[in-house]
This record gives C-alpha cells, structure tokens and sequence, in this order.
C-alpha cells in the first residue's frame, strides 16, 4: 500500500507583517511610547474579520484585546494582532504554541517523538497515546495485506451526507441544480501508479458537484478535504470506495459567509492494489 499516498499542502501566502507583542518585566523603559488596545481592526480582502474594539477570549476565560497600537515617542504606530487570531484568519492547520523554555510563540512546533510501541498484524494500538509515539506493525506481507484489503472493502459506496468542514458541507446531489453549472474541470482523465489529486472551488453562496468514474482495473478509494491555508492536511469528509466501472457524485455547499480561504475543495484517489494504476474521469463543475 502507497504511504502518504495524498499530500494536500496548500501554496503558502506573503503576510506583510505577523509579530507578537511580548514586554518581559524586565524590559521596562526600552519603549518610550504607549500603548492603545484595540484601535483599529482588521480586515482580509477587504472584509472586516475583528472591527476596531473587538475582543476574545483567552484560554483562562478573559477578554483580551485582538489588537494593539503602539505609538512611539515621535508619534508613530505600529499594529499587533494577536498570534491566535492571526492563526484563524489565515487558516493555518494549526494554532501556535506557547515555549516557555525558550520564551517564545512557536509557529507549527515539531512532534517529536515519544516512544514506540510495536504491534501484530490485525491489532490496534491502544488509545490515548502520548503525542509523538510511533506504531511499528510486524507480520508477513500477505497478512498486512489481508487487512488492509478488509478495511478497504469495508468503506461505504456513498458519503454520508451533512458533514461540514470548516464553510463547507458536503450536500445531496439532488440539491445542485445541473441545468446551471459551470466546469472547472471537464472529463479530465488522470493515470497514475502513485494515485491522483486534485483541487477545485466550492464558492460562498455556492454548490460543487464532482463527479468520478472508475477506470481502473479494481476499486479505488476517494477522499474529498478542505486543505488548509497554511500548513498540511485539511478537514476531511467521508472516505467511499468507488467499484470498478462505476460513477460516483459528490454535492458540497458553501455558506455565504465563508472567507476566500476556505473555499478549495481538494480530492485523492487511489487504487486498492499496490501496483495497479489508478484511472479516473473527473468532473468538478459550480453553480453560476
């Protein structure tokens, strides 16, 4: 079986500044200036996300400024937003972390790990394992392929309907009206031995319809996610196998208020067999 056989890494994006104002104790009388909390607000392509005043809540329940406006002492301003909200408004994967042995915000921190725990083939390593620990199965090939086989046959044919990742939730097709689409891509027809990905648009206000036939020589298995922004993976709906010859449709809707970060739909594909190339037909088309 093909490892990290779908990689949804969004293209990274150019913030004009992201800074975190943090003043030790000790560094009392560097800045000559003041500061002002929540002046101004912030918006992305052109939309208000946090108007001027705007506050959050902090972890411990209080409310924090999402903004901070210091003016130096010949009158100058610089803005600060904070490092979380930053997070949310450009869908990063993950929130930053605090690093209190180095005194500093952490921007996608580095699992390492933990420990290994070593199974046999068919057993499932225990719940709640500390984050970093590393699962190592032992067995014959053809055991490990046994099940992998199972676990594949055991995906349901049809998505289940109402899942909602980020703006995005996945629809019956028998919602879109199909008398007025428009294709982003059109009976496009991809082979690969290493399985197939591809991106394309579910709009606010919006519906998708995908649509995917199997050419392949045995079943493939589709997953269709809302990647993130900035950073990999994504939230992800249900996973479906799809059996040979056979044409399956995916409906998704985007709320109207959804921002233009999260609405990209990406879609991976591959085939049950190692070895066995995956061909699919694919049409994604919108709603005008």
């Amino acid at each position: 079986m093909k490892k990290n056989w779908i990689s949804f890494l969004s293209g990274m994006m150019t913030m004009a500044m992201l800074v975190t104002l943090i003043v030790p104790a000790g560094a009392a009388g560097i800045f000559n200036g003041t500061a002002g909390f929540g002046k101004v607000g912030v918006e992305v392509y052109d939309q208000v996300k946090a108007a001027p005043g705007a506050s959050m809540t902090a972890a411990n329940g209080e409310k924090v400024p999402v903004t901070i406006t210091y003016t130096d002492a010949k009158g100058g301003t610089t803005n600060y937003i904070a490092v979380k909200k930053v997070a949310e408004l450009f869908d990063m994967s993950q929130s930053p972390k605090w690093d209190g042995e180095k005194n500093c915000v952490n921007f996608f921190p580095v699992v390492k790990t933990t420990g290994v725990i070593e199974l046999k083939p068919g057993e499932k390593a225990p719940a709640n394992l500390p984050e970093g620990t590393v699962t190592v199965t032992h067995g014959k090939t053809s055991e490990l392929e046994a099940i992998r086989e199972k676990e594949f046959m055991s995906l349901p044919t049809a998505p289940k309907l109402g899942i909602s990742a980020g703006s995005i939730r996945e629809v019956n097709v028998s919602q879109v009206d199909k008398t007025n689409l428009g294709y982003s891509l059109k009976n496009a027809r991809f082979e690969s031995d290493t399985g197939v990905s591809e991106t394309f648009f579910c709009p606010a206000g919006k519906y998708a319809l995908l649509t995917i036939k199997n050419e392949s020589s045995c079943e493939i298995e589709c997953q269709v996610m809302r990647p993130y922004t900035v950073g990999s993976g994504g939230q992800e709906f249900t996973r479906v196998r799809i059996p040979v010859g056979q044409t399956l449709e995916r409906a998704f809707y985007c709320s109207p208020g959804a921002g233009e970060f999260q609405q990209t739909l990406a879609v991976g594909l591959r085939t049950m067999k190692d070895g066995a190339i995956t061909k699919v037909l694919i049409s994604a088309e919108t709603t005008r």
